[in-house]
């Protein structure tokens, strides 16, 4: 991945969490070049594309801040002129005014609604995944516990969809069932920028994460990595919510947070992170724009 990239989404991810707020410091072109093993002439290039992107302003003598333009009511937290400027310049080139270029775009993932199958073990998760591909994607999400593929056949409701999103410890047998049906099955991998999260753990307190799912424990250990011993799940009905420290930083899942409705929560909020990362996340836009394609080309 490139050093660009992957400075663009820390960028992204932290403005996203709370983590970074505008005109915010970032690292020196010298510290990222310590961590990367590069030349410090590439990270400040790598800023630069940043810089004409909108998402920060370099600064001479002072240093590389987080954009400090405010954002637009409906649009992203950092509004990134330059990258906007770009999407359009790129329909352009492609044959598309820049006042066509937005309908153009809608049709590829509205003409046709997809449907997916989800098959996780928690309840946090299959809530979350479904929750992400209704709201981010479009699509129909149908959420299915792993003893779906306790029979030698697939269940119609499963079969009907467009395609399956599970995790490793399931793919190799939903691949067995639904490719000689013609359906991808995604593996979903979640997001390494959640690291800016458990940067967190840093502080004082752990991060208390409230689930609605005893099983999600472990997986999140799992996910936290060298830090599991600092992140404390809350399991709601096993679990007192309110004895989360009030100066601790909490994550609220999905799932727990449609089960706690208006319940106040102690703690400092994380705010909500989006759960695919970005390889699964183009794999599935491939598959809607795709479908919506061939449904644009038949009569």
């Amino acid at each position: 991945m490139e050093i660009a990239e992957v400075m663009r989404r820390r960028v992204l991810s932290g403005v996203a969490s709370g983590s970074l707020r505008r005109n915010d410091r970032l690292p020196s072109a010298r510290e990222l070049a310590g961590e990367f093993d590069v030349d410090p002439r590439l990270v400040l290039s790598s800023y630069r594309v940043l810089a004409r992107e909108g998402l920060v302003d370099i600064r001479r003598r002072s240093g590389i801040y987080v954009a400090g333009t405010p954002p637009v009511p409906g649009g992203p937290p950092v509004v990134a002129d330059g990258w906007v400027a770009d999407v359009l310049f790129a329909g352009i080139e492609r044959g598309l005014s820049a006042p066509r270029l937005g309908d153009w775009l809608r049709r590829c993932v509205t003409t046709r609604r997809l449907r997916a199958a989800v098959v996780a073990l928690s309840a946090d998760q299959l809530e979350g995944l479904c929750g992400e591909l209704r709201e981010l994607y479009g699509v129909d999400a149908v959420p299915f516990a792993p003893a779906v593929l306790d029979g030698s056949s697939v269940p119609t409701e499963l079969a009907a969809a467009d395609f399956v999103v599970t995790e490793s410890a399931y793919a190799d047998a939903l691949r067995a069932r639904m490719t000689p049906l013609g359906k991808r099955v995604l593996v979903a991998t979640i997001r390494a920028d959640l690291d800016t999260h458990w940067q967190l753990l840093r502080q004082e307190h752990p991060v208390y994460v409230v689930v609605t799912d005893p099983r999600t424990e472990a997986l999140l250990s799992q996910a936290a990595g060298v830090h599991a011993d600092r992140v404390k799940a809350v399991v709601i009905g096993r679990d007192e919510v309110s004895h989360v420290p009030a100066d601790a930083p909490v994550y609220v899942t999905r799932s727990a947070r449609q089960r706690l409705a208006s319940t106040p929560i102690p703690g400092k909020p994380i705010p909500a992170a989006r759960a695919f990362d970005a390889a699964s996340s183009l794999e599935i836009l491939r598959l809607i724009v795709s479908a919506n394609l061939k449904a644009m080309r038949t009569p």
